[in-house]
């Protein structure tokens, strides 16, 4: 067998590894999300800290809050917390527009939010070139001086969108641990402005980035927690646990314990999972659905990419960050190799798609050039299609009965062509963080992390 078959046959079963057990993967998840709680109606509520940092959410701050104090709830007395940055002051300096917190504020005395107000709290971050880490570290050591430090919180961006089904399995997942702290992650759907109305580049990022995070993600996140509940107590975890920004949550204990989230690194929530998973926290998997959105622009989609990226590129600080702490090399060096190792498939990504086209077209073989498409086919597009049949029963079953009937409304076939472009893209965002990453290791000066979402 020649030199390039081999090459070939190497790409496709990279791409089977991803197309195969991502599909089974959200499949699994799927049938996770459609138990029915365990969790009844309690006379006393537990207490819950919704964290909801902001950066220029003047339009949508009120109704994002309005949202979950609506969602019914029988399980938590819901405290929401907005951490606000002095940043959007300096940034809004000498222009005629009201900060995100000062809109909060005349709307807590007399607007939308007034008879919520015993129940809203805002946290300014005073660090001036600060970021999502900073602000919530900031609340976190404030709200610890309120509450006990046992109480769970919640982080959601402001375009977060969850239902009664994210209280009712906290509460289950808290009653089967019998109090025992623990962080958990959600799943999210990156569905929230897929429909009819959407450009048809919103509607195929929006699936590409679900199948990601109900495959991949929740493939991660189900692991370590099947792990966390076997070892539950012991300091001898060696798989890589994941929590992403939005939709996750843990005890202010655990969080204050583990050094709080990364701020000296571009991106926080990956990272910080990385520390969880260093000190053996277990990392349990919420089944419930939250809602996101999605760029609406090419150009917008690399710059997120390229931000969540640094998430990757940052692994080798936490690996000396919790040597320093004594934990074993080993296990550290075990935990950084996974980490790595999902970045490079993630920078070669786009290559494995592409380089067996290539070669065909040099050896000039319509075998070779048919064969790649097929695989293509059956391991990017064939699993999206069938996340896209089942989304709208999914979402149903979530209470989000609106969006499954806008996700019904979209044609597959119109957003074909947008999603090819975005699976086969994929890559770039990456490569553009590798290289700002390199700038940063000879100016040692991390760049601004940009805002990608409104």
């Amino acid at each position: 067998m020649s030199l390039y078959y081999l090459l070939i046959i190497s790409f496709i079963i990279f791409q089977a590894e991803r197309g195969v057990f991502d599909l089974v993967s959200y499949l699994k998840l799927f049938k996770q999300l459609g138990k029915i709680s365990k969790s009844r109606p309690i006379e006393t509520k537990r207490n819950l800290f919704i964290l909801i940092p902001v950066l220029n959410e003047q339009k949508i701050i009120e109704d994002a809050i309005l949202n979950i104090f609506k969602i019914k709830n029988d399980f938590f007395k819901i405290n929401i917390a907005i951490l606000t940055t002095i940043k959007e002051e300096i940034n809004n300096q000498g222009e005629n527009i009201l900060t995100t917190e000062k809109i909060l504020v005349n709307s807590l005395k007399s607007g939308k939010l007034s008879d919520y107000k015993d129940n809203i709290q805002i946290f300014k971050d005073p660090e001036v070139n600060g970021k999502m880490a900073t602000q919530l570290n900031y609340a976190i050591n404030k709200i610890k001086n309120i509450v006990e430090s046992t109480t769970y919180y919640l982080v959601l961006n402001a375009d977060s969108i969850i239902s009664s089904s994210t209280f009712e399995k906290l509460s289950t997942l808290l009653d089967e641990n019998n109090e025992e702290e623990f962080a958990f992650q959600q799943p999210c759907a990156f569905v929230r402005d897929m429909g009819e109305n959407a450009n048809q580049f919103t509607n195929a990022l929006s699936l590409y980035q679900s199948w990601y995070c109900l495959g991949h993600e929740s493939r991660l996140v189900r692991n370590y927690n099947n792990k966390s509940i076997k070892n539950w107590g012991k300091k001898n975890n060696t798989k890589l646990g994941v929590i992403v920004g939005h939709g996750s949550g843990m005890t202010l204990n655990i969080n204050i314990e583990n050094g709080g989230y990364p701020p000296n690194l571009m991106a926080e929530d990956l990272t910080f999972g990385f520390n969880l998973s260093a000190n053996s926290v277990p990392i349990l998997s919420l089944p419930a659905l939250e809602l996101a959105d999605v760029p609406n622009k090419f150009a917008v989609f690399i710059k997120q990419k390229s931000v969540w990226f640094w998430n990757f590129l940052g692994y080798a600080s936490c690996y000396k960050y919790n040597i320093k702490k004594g934990y074993s090399k080993y296990r550290m060096f075990l935990l950084l190799m996974q980490g790595v190792g999902a970045g490079a498939y993630w920078f070669f990504d786009t290559f494995f798609i592409i380089a067996p086209f290539i070669i065909g077209i040099i050896k000039n073989s319509y075998f070779i050039v048919l064969m790649s498409l097929v695989s293509f086919l059956i391991f990017y597009i064939l699993p999206q299609y069938v996340l896209f049949l089942k989304l709208s029963e999914v979402l149903s079953g979530q209470g989000f009965y609106k969006k499954a009937e806008d996700i019904r409304s979209v044609s597959f076939m119109k957003l074909l062509p947008s999603l090819c472009i975005v699976i086969l893209t994929n890559s770039v965002g990456a490569w553009v963080a590798t290289v700002k990453y390199l700038k940063y290791l000879i100016t040692g000066k991390i760049p601004a992390k940009y805002k990608t979402c409104d």
